[in-house]
């Protein structure tokens, strides 16, 4: 996880990097008699311009929306972990992720009226208790699911439930 998480913040360093340095020379290489384009309005304009800005610029999206969700996590911020949510939705859509394009819409729909439904775990999630935190270190939270799988990962280990098992003298 680890590994895949640092793909994503270099993919999305060395893109926003880029971008900046082609804005950069927008600027530079501007005719005195032209006005300057603001960043947003000069990004949609480039997309609309080049097939392969604007798959680079999306791909910067998606990644940003990626490490959103892992701050959430990370921070135990639920308010932020249900703006990922809804930021996401549309990538599961586009990338054909057919189950989490069916539930996930669903499942952001239920912490959203969580609140209302179930007020007393909407206030333990938005104290933090969605994540798990393994040390007091500041953003060292992770997700749930994925605390359980490292878990199953220690118990199927050398020494584990598995070894027990199959072990007769134990």
């Amino acid at each position: 996880m680890a590994r895949t998480r640092h793909a994503h913040q270099v993919t999305a360093a060395a893109l926003y990097n880029l971008l900046q340095k082609s804005y950069n020379s927008y600027k530079e290489n501007l005719n005195a008699d032209e006005e300057q384009k603001g960043f947003e309005d000069w990004c949609n304009s480039q997309c609309d311009n080049s097939a392969q800005f604007k798959y680079w610029y999306i791909t910067l999206d998606f990644q940003l929306t990626f490490l959103l969700l892992v701050k959430s996590f990370r921070e135990r911020n639920f308010n932020l972990y249900k703006n990922a949510l809804s930021k996401l939705i549309p990538w599961c859509f586009a990338l054909d992720h057919y189950n989490y394009s069916r539930w996930l819409p669903v499942h952001a729909r239920d912490m959203e009226t969580l609140r209302h439904i179930h007020p007393s775990i909407a206030e333990e999630f938005e104290s933090g208790k969605f994540s798990l935190a393994k040390t007091n270190a500041p953003f060292s939270a992770i997700a749930i699911d994925q605390a359980h799988e490292q878990n199953n990962g220690v118990m199927k280990g050398d020494g584990g439930t598995i070894g027990l098992t199959e072990n007769p003298a134990a």
